[in-house]
């Protein structure tokens, strides 16, 4: 699969979240970016109640470079 036409990954963040209206639209379209698959979840959830029926989202995986820092286990 070649990389969306928004693919723009960004520093601190595993997901990207692309949405398109397939009725219009070819080419997915950046919505927003998530640091885990929680977050990840709860956005798509919620841009799918905004967008309504028909507009399709999903999310790619950025490469591990740009994800969020892992925290040191405390004791």
């Amino acid at each position: 699969m070649s990389r969306p036409q928004a693919y723009d990954p960004t520093e601190g963040y595993k997901f990207q979240i692309l949405g398109r209206d397939p009725a219009f639209q070819r080419a997915y379209e950046h919505c927003d970016y998530a640091a885990d698959r929680k977050e990840r979840d709860y956005l798509i959830g919620e841009y799918r109640l905004a967008y309504g029926p028909g507009y399709e989202f999903r999310s790619i995986l950025l490469p591990a470079k740009y994800w969020p820092a892992r925290q040191p286990a405390s004791n």
